[in-house]
């Protein structure tokens, strides 16, 4: 494979001009980052972003998707995600927005959780800094790689697609790739992957890792792929593999896997939701949580953080999760 892709973002094309911020939240945030400013091509097009510190045994955790106006994350006669923003006829620059706001929450990222069915849906595409300049930026004024890793998950690896050009990137191009899944699926990656194969387990929930350790072995096989190997049998676990990546020094992990996203959600390990909305309407189910709803009484809450908009056909949200809300009002027999 050639070099990555990269390409322009023109400031005044993608600008998202702010219309509320949550000060007092975002107060909080910026007097406990570590992260003293914002780069300037996200200042300048998308204003203060900041994170909180990472929890003592995982990332600090975010997601972004764009929605249509009603909930929808892809049509049904074409499920690739990104089809929600671009056919917003009334303003492809809000398209290309939204595609810029995903590359500014990588620049943030040590690493990025990507599912099978993405890279099913998605072949020519990896999950690296489109934006010249702030792939720069990230390394001049982060101290970061110029890349995060990309984490492909899965059960048990039958539906990871091997012949992706994710796995075929040079290694001089800066981007790890590794694979995570469960002892079954690392049978399945030993079988079917076309490059040597580096087993980082099994790693069993209550044993002890050393992330240096394992980041050692990485560096001694270069060309290999880095299997996290969790859980048992078919099911991987995923807070082992949240424990596993922030012993090895990543505090900040973007999940790019509808999936995984809402797993991490219903155990409260998602820590915040970028949710874009495109001004288009789906229709269909195909919508976040289908089939995986919470209960009335028992559900995560959020708090908007910066609402942004671009021109009239998109918004931008940004969103604090909260988990283990209790009703501060006894709401039995209240008619709507």
């Amino acid at each position: 494979m050639g070099k990555l892709f990269m390409m322009d973002f023109p400031a005044d094309q993608v600008k998202i001009r702010s219309c509320f911020r949550d000060e007092a939240l975002l107060e909080e945030i910026r007097n406990t980052s570590p992260d003293r400013t914002t780069i300037d091509k996200i200042q300048e097009v998308y204003g203060e972003l900041l994170f909180p510190p990472a929890p003592e045994d995982r990332p600090y955790t975010f997601c972004s998707v764009v929605l249509s106006s009603d909930g929808k994350m892809a049509f049904a006669d074409r499920s690739a995600g990104p089809l929600i923003a671009r056919e917003n006829y009334f303003d492809p620059s809000g398209a290309l927005a939204d595609f810029w706001m995903l590359n500014a929450l990588r620049v943030y990222s040590d690493g990025i959780i990507l599912g099978a069915m993405t890279l099913q849906n998605e072949a020519h595409n990896t999950s690296h800094v489109f934006d010249r300049e702030m792939a720069d930026q990230r390394v001049r004024q982060l101290g970061k790689t110029p890349h995060p890793m990309n984490i492909v998950v899965s059960f048990d690896a039958t539906d990871i697609p091997f012949d992706h050009i994710l796995f075929q990137v040079d290694p001089q191009e800066n981007l790890p790739v590794a694979v995570a899944t469960s002892p079954k699926g690392l049978e399945e990656v030993r079988r079917r992957c076309r490059r040597p194969v580096l087993a980082l387990g099994p790693l069993n929930d209550g044993e002890p890792v050393d992330g240096r350790e394992l980041l050692d072995r990485m560096k001694q096989e270069p060309d290999s792929l880095p299997v996290f190997v969790t859980g048992k049998e078919n099911r991987p676990d995923a807070g082992m593999l949240l424990k596993v990546l922030r012993s090895m020094g990543m505090e900040r992990l973007l999940i790019e896997s509808p999936s995984y996203n809402w797993h991490l959600m219903e155990n409260g390990w998602l820590d915040e939701f970028f949710i874009n909305y495109s001004m288009v309407y789906a229709g269909g189910t195909i919508t976040p949580g289908s089939g995986r709803p919470f209960a009335h009484n028992r559900h995560p809450h959020a708090r908007l953080l910066t609402l942004g908009t671009h021109q009239s056909s998109f918004m931008y949200t940004r969103q604090k999760l909260y988990y283990g809300v209790e009703p501060t009002t006894d709401l039995e027999g209240y008619r709507y």
